[in-house]
């Protein structure tokens, strides 16, 4: 019924031979490849995703309500897109590799859950802002809330950063990919 998928395997390892990939570096049971630059990548990005949030908060306190909403739909792009790309080349891969070690499983655990909670919250209050624009307001619980979001994230990127991120590591005895 699924032969298609036995075909994809076929053109999966070729793409692989022709692009340089070290079959062994390949996380047991996926395709997902270990990529020395992915790290690096995800600094940039938080990098990025914290200035998101800065440049919205700016615009709120200088009560330009236009660009304020228009940095937190960035915001909510940008993150949605980082947590996306950690999902599938970050999680599945550390899963795999840690699949015998139930430490660094219950730790990638916790920061799948982490990253649920901050990312719903987040994009609960961007939709909400972004469909009703009229609940911008001045008062202490709207700025609390606010600050609130970005404590949240900044929490979650730092963490990652120095948690998870130093496990992500290349299975033993493979070659360097430099994709």
């Amino acid at each position: 019924m699924f032969s298609f998928l036995d075909r994809d395997k076929g053109r999966q390892k070729k793409a692989r031979e022709k692009h340089g990939r070290d079959e062994s570096a390949v996380a047991s049971g996926t395709e997902i490849t270990y990529k020395k630059s992915l790290i690096s990548k995800y600094h940039e990005e938080h990098k990025n995703l914290l200035l998101l949030f800065g440049q919205a908060l700016s615009a709120y306190q200088q009560a330009r309500d236009g660009e304020f909403l228009a940095h937190l739909r960035d915001l909510h792009i940008a993150l949605r897109k980082h947590l996306l790309d950690e999902e599938l080349n970050l999680y599945i891969y550390l899963r795999h590799c840690y699949r015998n070690d139930k430490n660094k499983q219950e730790l990638i655990t916790r920061f799948k859950k982490s990253s649920k909670k901050t990312s719903v919250a987040t994009f609960t209050y961007i939709k909400q802002l972004t469909e009703e624009a009229e609940m911008i307001s001045r008062d202490e619980a709207f700025i609390s809330q606010l600050l609130q979001i970005g404590n949240m994230l900044e929490t979650l990127l730092a963490a990652e950063e120095q948690h998870l991120y130093p496990i992500y590591k290349k299975p033993v005895g493979t070659a360097e990919l430099s994709f």
